[in-house]
């Protein structure tokens, strides 16, 4: 079996004297899918940003495609170019149209061309199902949209694996779906993928393994159909039953 491409170990976070996360330890081997499920308070965002060092751990490791990006003397910059993050919130530059939002990390992170940043966000543009918004400000674009250009601007970076950070909660139920086929996409093309999401249909069709979180730490991993189907703990089951996700 291949070695995970993002590993966390007994990642314990606090603020001040209340902890948020208690010990998780979790995996996501390349090409896989992870979706993280629980709820709200559980730590799920909280832990995937101490995967990018967004949030710093207060103990614990957090090993991304082989190194241990915890340490002191860690290139944080570069690290954080192999790790593409997509949050709640579309974060775009409100003056830069779509192919300006996802040109500028590939000139100033990369140090690109503007020819080549050009190309570059042109083909993942594409990959979004965007090529004919390259010219669109994100005010011109619907909530899915702006959201499908955060994804084409984490992976024109060509990650190693992407966070998702609820990548729907802030949509209107309409244009859920065109993000998430977007996301089915990237799997398809072998994009490793640790997922924190509310969307349980998808969790259950499209995830190689889903894992319930909650109080800070894991209760409960496994194959999506055995997680949803068969839950061992009775956690698990509450929540999936007052998430109409039936058992």
């Amino acid at each position: 079996m291949s070695a995970p491409i993002l590993e966390i170990v007994d990642l314990h976070k606090a603020y001040g004297d209340t902890p948020v996360l208690r010990g998780i330890d979790l995996r996501v081997r390349p090409g896989e899918l992870v979706c993280v499920i629980g709820p709200s308070g559980s730590g799920k965002s909280t832990m995937l940003r101490c995967c990018n060092r967004l949030e710093e751990p207060s103990a614990g490791q957090i090993v991304v495609e082989g190194v241990d990006i915890t340490r002191a003397d860690v290139d944080l910059n570069r690290v954080r170019q192999r790790i593409g993050m997509v949050f709640q919130q579309f974060n775009l530059y409100p003056h830069l149209d779509a192919l300006g939002n996802v040109m500028l990390a590939l000139r100033r992170v990369q140090g690109h061309s503007n020819d080549e940043a050009r190309r570059r966000a042109r083909s993942a543009l594409a990959r979004v199902g965007l090529a004919d918004k390259a010219a669109s400000l994100p005010a011109e674009l619907s909530g899915g949209q702006q959201q499908r250009v955060g994804i084409a601007r984490a992976i024109a970076l060509e990650p190693g694996v992407m966070l998702f950070d609820e990548p729907t909660s802030a949509l209107d139920p309409e244009l859920v779906g065109s993000v998430l086929t977007v996301m089915r996409d990237l799997r398809e093309a072998g994009m490793s993928m640790l997922v924190v999401t509310h969307e349980m249909a998808f969790a259950r069709a499209a995830a190689d393994r889903v894992v319930f979180m909650d109080a800070g730490v894991v209760v409960e991993e496994g194959p999506a159909a055995q997680v949803f189907e068969r839950p061992a703990h009775e956690r698990t089951r509450a929540f999936l039953s007052r998430h109409h996700a039936p058992c």
